[in-house]
């Protein structure tokens, strides 16, 4: 394939689609298979008349119950207000008395089970339940909702083909090159779906981003592969004019530099590289008859570097010269040039006017330099015994490997034969084939053919014919690699042979299983943000990605500093630390916080999870730990000791009022508003965030906290608060999410500790449902860390499984959930052992179901 006159760009663009977009067409023919057989498959309602087996998954018996408990309490206490389309937020919760029903929105049926268990509904003034009934219709709409969805007959489809978001962008290329350019971060952002910005739902290709994708893959190619011939280079060549005299001198006709014994040279080379360097003297003796003189080379720190002995220089415009070789830094060197005594010893005689070259000597002589040498006339050669002409100075010298980057050795690994005679490559398709095979697998996370490899050999060979080097084609060919749809996408299609599919424990239904090397592909980026490492291909190449064997790799990985992504891109996104970038608290009243300062508290946060995990400790202790990891900025900003012999460290907190995330800085912070704290905002990040039960919106047309009516205008803003839950529209969500944040009014907006005083009193109790009663934030961590463990276990195992699978999670998944919960839960749900059981979840080893 030849194209004369085509830019390299459209060439690697061409190339791209022929590969890459036919495998998209299977992915589309496919998608049309599944949706064609979604159409036969029976619906869980379909089936409920089918025998079931006993325990929570029983159909039979989760309709027995709610038909005796859940409905007759939905008919009493919401039907009133939701009996149509028309009604109550277009909410008819007449159908859900029929199983067909509920199977067919799942969606609505697990909404109200929220808003239920929230107390959001039934409102403070309608007929509201007992705690007892309360209780029983959530177990039963629970009960109802598992059931269904374990017995779901739904077929499976292909999970939406995903682009590498910025994050998985960044890390693959600095695992597949072991470089950390950051391309991606000039990328636009990335949108946000279930919590996640790995969502492939909202990973939107643009214009915009595809021409990003081609300047990062050009300006990573560059730096990955090297062309010799363009590594630095010196090679000066410092006549008269560049040689500085210090001394008694004279100018021949010819420009040469005669010194009388006490004068000496000096110049300035800037070595671009450490290495080798040939140094070349011109000069000599002026006295023929003369022995030959010995002339010495000092460096910067006036020690002899090199001695030259130069006889006669020959008259006129001649000299002697001589070629020394040695070692030099990189960097800007001054050279000393002087006639030394026939005894001095290379590094060590010293250069004795070292001192005599001052800034002020410098400057004047630099400044001098700007005006032509003038010739000196006759003078007398006897006075003027040594004679300096030129330095030359050329390198380094000898093999250059130690200067290219590890990734241009591990890609170039044959060099096609070079022509000097015809200036032509030759044998440039086998040679690049063998250098760009072992990079594509890695690349594109899985084999590769020889045809496909051949495709973007051909660039190599195309470069090389439009009279570009070889290693200036290989760079061509990675960004080509770089372009590819199996690099930039996902794409998980059923493997031919895997189309019968498996049954899982959780649901008999055949599903496709995803083959081993997009297994190993989920699996790294969920635990790394980062592509499959050469163990888990090769384990993938095996065939033996499964059981025992993917749970070492897991083990293996989170000991990993690569899984430290989970901190920063899984931990950070569930619990908001990301809002913290931009976060604008009032200079004025938090003079401390800065951005510096909140990037300690990020990494705390992101810190204390990652110990939990690689710890396997028990996820409630995320909101229980007695201890923390401070930086000394952070530690003086908690008003605590640090050791300072590392920057982050381990810290007690035991006789201090925090416990867990609730009372870390950066949860603190970030719901908070500039200039004051927010126990609203603080109340629904953590029934968001901690207990998976997010308030519903509020009603339209109820004023925000400002413009609430006050009795008095000095009222506290508990007061004030107490006053808004009043509304009975607003005191159903708020009599909860409330009491939640009074828990941490000891701490301000910005996370600081604030002692009450008589003048600016702080009130952090307060009651949860059930008459449980705390005083602040370490009473309220240890009440919902024993109380809510369940629920806090459920919420991390939710947020696992929608991170790891890169989609929204639907009630279908509820099954999926309350079997992880079930295997851990005797072990108090300790965080590695919930990544194994995700690991080990039947969506994430085979392809997604279609809900």
């Amino acid at each position: 394939m030849h194209f004369p006159i085509m830019p390299f760009r459209a060439i690697i663009f061409l190339t791209c689609i022929a590969l890459g977009f036919a495998g998209t067409r299977t992915v589309v023919a496919q998608q049309d298979t599944a949706t064609k057989q979604d159409a036969a498959k029976p619906s869980a309602a379909e089936s409920s008349a089918a025998p079931q087996g006993s325990g929570p998954g029983d159909l039979q018996a989760a309709v027995q119950s709610w038909q005796k408990t859940g409905w007759p309490l939905v008919e009493r206490l919401c039907v009133d207000c939701h009996d149509s389309e028309d009604g109550d937020a277009g909410l008819n919760l007449n159908v859900y008395q029929d199983i067909q029903s509920i199977d067919a929105d799942l969606g609505s049926v697990e909404r109200v089970l929220e808003i239920v268990r929230f107390g959001a509904m039934p409102p403070e003034d309608a007929d509201l339940p007992t705690d007892e009934e309360r209780k029983a219709l959530v177990a039963s709409l629970e009960q109802i909702l598992y059931s269904v969805a374990c017995n779901s007959r739904r077929a499976p489809s292909n999970a939406t083909t995903r682009r590498l978001n910025r994050s998985e962008y960044n890390n693959t290329i600095r695992d597949l090159f072991h470089i950390d350019l950051r391309p991606a971060d000039a990328f636009p952002s990335d949108e946000v779906g279930g919590g996640f910005d790995n969502n492939g739902d909202v990973l939107t290709l643009s214009p915009l981003l595809i021409e990003k994708y081609f300047e990062a893959a050009e300006t990573v190619a560059t730096h990955v592969i090297i062309d010799p011939e363009t590594l630095p280079k010196l090679a000066a060549d410092l006549a008269s004019d560049r040689l500085f005299v210090r001394g008694e001198s004279k100018t021949g006709s010819f420009n040469g530099r005669f010194l009388d014994p006490d004068a000496y040279v000096w110049t300035e080379v800037d070595v671009p590289v450490d290495g080798e360097y040939s140094v070349r003297l011109y000069g000599g003796v002026t006295d023929e008859k003369a022995k030959p003189g010995q002339f010495g080379i000092f460096d910067n720190d006036g020690t002899l570097l090199a001695k030259y002995e130069l006889g006669y220089f020959g008259g006129s415009g001649s000299s002697q010269s001589k070629e020394q070789r040695f070692q030099l830094k990189k960097g800007m060197h001054r050279f000393r040039i002087a006639p030394i005594a026939d005894d001095a010893e290379v590094g060590k005689t010293k250069f004795k006017q070292q001192d005599d070259l001052t800034a002020e000597v410098i400057a004047k002589q630099h400044e001098d330099s700007k005006k032509a040498l003038q010739p000196s006339g006759k003078f007398d050669l006897g006075k003027y015994p040594h004679m300096v002409r030129r330095l030359r100075v050329d390198g380094p010298r000898g093999s250059r490997k130690s200067e290219l980057p590890k990734s241009h050795l591990e890609i170039v690994r044959k060099t096609a034969s070079y022509d000097g005679g015809k200036k032509q490559w030759k044998n440039v398709v086998e040679a690049a084939s063998e250098c760009l095979k072992p990079l594509m697998r890695r690349a594109f996370r899985g084999p590769v053919s020889d045809d496909e490899v051949k495709q973007f050999a051909s660039l190599v060979e195309i470069a090389t014919q439009r009279d570009e080097s070889y290693y200036r084609g290989l760079q061509i060919a990675v960004t080509g690699i770089l372009m590819s749809p199996r690099f930039l996408f996902r794409v998980e299609t059923p493997a031919d042979n895997k189309s019968a599919g498996t049954k899982s424990a959780e649901n008999d239904s055949a599903e496709p299983q995803l083959t081993q090397h997009q297994l190993a592909t989920r699996l790294s980026y969920f635990l790394w943000s980062s592509t499959p490492d050469e163990a888990l291909l090769k384990t993938a190449d095996e065939g033996k990605l499964e059981g025992k064997a993917i749970e070492d790799h897991v083990r293996r990985m989170l000991k990993d500093d690569r899984a430290d992504a989970l901190g920063s891109e899984f931990a950070a996104q569930w619990l908001g630390l990301r809002n913290l970038n931009g976060h604008e608290a009032d200079e004025r009243l938090f003079p401390k916080y800065n951005d510096s300062l909140a990037k300690a508290m990020s990494e705390e946060t992101e810190r204390l999870f990652m110990h939990l995990v690689r710890e396997n400790r028990p996820a409630h202790e995320l909101l229980t730990a007695d201890y923390t990891f401070l930086n000394p900025q952070l530690a003086k900003f908690y008003n605590t000791t640090h050791s300072g012999k590392e920057q982050f460290e381990r810290v007690s907190l035991k006789t201090t009022p925090r416990r867990g995330v609730l009372s870390h800085a950066s949860v603190l912070t970030l719901t908070s508003n500039p200039n004051r704290t927010s126990p609203v905002q603080r109340g629904k990040w953590i029934l968001e965030n901690i207990l998976g039960t997010p308030p519903p919106d509020p009603p339209a047309g109820v004023p925000e906290l400002e413009e609430t009516q006050t009795a008095d205008a000095n009222a506290s803003f508990r007061e004030q608060l107490e006053i808004h839950r009043a509304d009975p529209s607003c005191a159903a969500c708020h009599r909860v999410m409330d009491q939640l944040g009074f828990g941490l009014e000891q701490f301000d907006a910005v996370g600081q500790f604030r002692e009450s005083t008589p003048k600016s009193k702080i009130d952090a109790s307060g009651e949860l449902p059930g008459g449980r009663r705390f005083s602040g934030a370490a009473d309220l961590a240890e009440m919902l860390g024993n109380s809510e463990k369940d629920a806090f276990a459920r919420t991390a195992i939710r947020r696992l499984l929608t991170f790891s699978l890169g989609r929204e999670l639907s009630p279908a998944d509820r099954c999926v959930i309350e079997l992880i919960a079930e295997n851990t839960a005797k072990e108090e749900y300790r965080f590695t052992d919930l990544i194994l059981e995700v690991v080990r979840s039947r969506p994430f080893q085979n392809h997604s179901r279609s809900n």
